[in-house]
């Protein structure tokens, strides 16, 4: 079951945005709880005497002209109960117990203050009559709401803000994950542009130092191989011209099939390592598939029973016809090598569309277990190394022409079933010539 990926930088959003939130509620709390215990105490003494000022002038007991008066001429609702009732207002303000402090005048007045929605609220006896007053046009509530928008929006904004920041910081490791992927991919040549002056920037020096590492291995590898292969070629030589001096007999046979193999293996080397290079040059010409088939057919099998399903010649595509052969002959041989005797001949079918050229081949042999399939291609793998030793085969054919086939910028499958034979299918990407 695959993990589900998380993004690094969906993380320290989603951090920032916990922390963010909670840092909100922390310093909203302590600034309610601060201000409801000191607000009160700081107000509370001038708004006793601005109180008392207001009761002098409204008249002792209260007077609803002198109340309507003062309820017109300042941003006051004004409460009367008991003797008069009177209200600038239909509905009465209420005091909150929980923040709630009290104190008396000087001429007997108990006044209560408290922090409500309307602001403070203050409530006045004077025996039976209750005066009670609030701030008219100001509603908390509403600035509250506000404040709580203004907040969220805010806080949006910061976020987006982060996010932006965020992804500029993550946008380095992108780019150096999108190299590292090219960079694997076989393009060697490749590097990456970072110039920073940080962690980011040492990594992307580091992969561009992996990568100038990993190439010149590489070329060093193919160097040696190369010049290996080429250096063999005149003692090789040499030792056929001997063998050909030998008198004829099973040794001189022996010999002479031991070097053909050897100088088959040492052009199959050289073939691979020109075309595992990135820019690989082929002879395209324009070809016609069926009747290239025929004639590599009739000059390297003659008698050699096969089952033929071609295309009627006449359609020309574009390919390298050289390679093209080495790819079809190392298919036919090792169909040819691993279908026993008594069993149906090998087929080859050869289909052109307006895409691709479709050309498989197929054996009737054991076939091979499924341990084994994903690997034949491979260059030196041999599923029974020693039958394969037997019928002289050293593992690079199918890897060779897997390798003409990708370097024409086509595919190579290989589906096998045990018991009942391996089939080999080829596809080559061509622009039609009719």
């Amino acid at each position: 079951m695959r993990k589900r990926r998380h993004s690094l930088s969906g993380r320290l959003l989603l951090l920032f945005i916990v922390t963010a939130v909670l840092l909100a509620v922390v310093v909203r709390t302590g600034f309610r709880v601060a201000l409801d215990r000191n607000m009160q105490e700081l107000a509370a003494p001038h708004l006793a005497e601005y109180v008392q000022h207001l009761l002098d002038e409204m008249g002792d007991p209260p007077r609803p002209e002198n109340a309507a008066l003062l309820a017109g001429r300042l941003p006051l609702q004004i409460h009367l109960r008991g003797g008069q009732h009177w209200s600038s207002r239909d509905e009465t303000p209420t005091l909150d117990p929980r923040r709630t402090s009290s104190r008396v005048l000087p001429d007997g007045t108990f006044i209560e203050v408290s922090r409500g929605r309307q602001g403070f609220v203050v409530q006045a006896r004077r025996g039976d009559v209750v005066v009670t007053l609030a701030p008219a046009g100001f509603e908390l509530a509403e600035y509250g709401q506000l404040a709580v928008i203004l907040t969220i929006v805010a806080l949006l904004g910061v976020l987006v803000l982060t996010y932006h920041a965020i992804r500029r910081l993550f946008r380095p490791i992108e780019t150096i994950q999108a190299g590292v992927a090219r960079i694997g991919s076989g393009d060697l040549g490749y590097r990456l542009d970072i110039k920073r002056r940080d962690e980011l920037g040492d990594l992307a020096a580091s992969v561009n130092a992996m990568a100038d590492d990993i190439r010149e291995m590489l070329e060093a590898k193919r160097g040696l191989l190369l010049a290996i292969s080429h250096e063999l070629r005149s003692p090789l030589t040499r030792a056929r011209v001997n063998a050909e001096l030998l008198d004829d007999g099973p040794v001189r046979q022996e010999l002479l099939v031991d070097l053909g193999e050897l100088e088959a293996l040492l052009g199959e080397l050289l073939e691979s390592e020109r075309l595992s290079g990135r820019h690989v040059a082929l002879d395209r010409q324009a070809v016609d598939p069926s009747a290239l088939l025929h004639e590599l057919i009739a000059e390297s099998f003659p008698d050699v029973p096969l089952q033929m399903d071609l295309d009627p010649e006449g359609t020309w595509i574009s390919l390298d016809p050289i390679r093209v052969r080495v790819m079809v002959r190392n298919l036919l041989t090792n169909a040819i090598q691993h279908t026993p005797a008594g069993r149906s001949a090998p087929a080859i079918v050869s289909r052109v569309d307006d895409a691709a050229w479709h050309l498989s081949v197929a054996d009737h042999g054991p076939g091979v277990g499924p341990e084994h399939l994903g690997r034949l291609t491979e260059p030196f793998y041999r599923a029974d190394p020693a039958r394969q030793r037997a019928r002289g085969g050293v593992g690079l054919g199918l890897y060779l022409s897997r390798v003409i086939a990708e370097a024409h910028g086509g595919t190579l499958e290989v589906t096998s079933e045990t018991g009942n034979g391996t089939k080999v299918q080829v596809e080559l990407p061509i622009s039609i010539e009719r």
